[in-house]
C-alpha cells in the first residue's frame, strides 16, 4: 500500500462573460449590438448562433448566423459583416474586435475597443491601394442580460 500523496489538480477559474454586447462611437452615429447566442425561442432543426445589429451611416442592418464571420485573433474575437455587398459598385465590410471581458461579480462591464470599415473600390480598379480603411474607437458594454425565450 502506497502512502504517497496524490497531487491535487489546481482548479481552473471559471470566467463569466457577457451574453449581450453594446457598442457606440463617440458621436453616437454608429451603434452595434451583438449577442453570441441570438435571443428568442429555439427553432427545431436550427442551431442557435450569433446575431449582430448595426446602425450607422450605411443604414440599420441585422445579421445572424453565418452572415457574421468570427475569427479568434491575439486581439480578441474579430467579428465581420458585409455592410455593402461586393459587386460592380464599391463594397464595405465592418469588422469589430471583441476582447475577452471578465465580468467579475457584476452584471455589466464597460471597455474600449476598435472597429474597422474596409472599403473596396468598384469594377474600375484605381492605381494604388485597392482597399481603404476607417478605424473607429468604440465604447463597449458587456452585460449578463435576461434574454427572452
Amino acid at each position: 500500500m502506497s502512502t504517497a500523496a496524490t497531487p491535487l489538480t489546481p482548479a481552473v477559474p471559471v470566467i463569466k462573460t457577457g451574453n449581450k454586447f453594446d457598442f457606440s462611437d463617440h458621436s453616437g452615429k454608429t451603434k452595434v449590438t451583438y449577442y453570441p447566442i441570438a435571443p428568442g425561442p429555439p427553432i427545431v432543426g436550427h442551431i442557435p448562433g450569433p446575431s449582430l445589429a448595426y446602425s450607422g451611416p450605411e443604414g440599420n442592418l441585422n445579421f445572424s448566423g453565418s452572415q457574421i464571420n468570427q475569427q479568434d485573433t491575439p486581439m480578441g474575437t474579430l467579428l465581420s459583416v458585409v455592410l455593402k455587398p461586393p459587386s460592380d459598385l464599391p463594397s464595405t465590410t465592418f469588422s469589430l474586435f471583441l476582447p475577452p471581458v471578465a465580468m467579475g461579480n457584476g452584471k455589466s462591464e464597460t471597455f474600449t475597443t476598435y472597429a474597422v470599415k474596409t472599403h473596396k473600390g468598384g469594377f474600375v480598379l484605381p492605381k494604388g491601394a485597392l482597399l481603404t480603411y476607417e478605424v473607429e474607437r468604440l465604447s463597449g458594454n458587456a452585460e449578463i442580460a435576461a434574454l427572452p425565450d
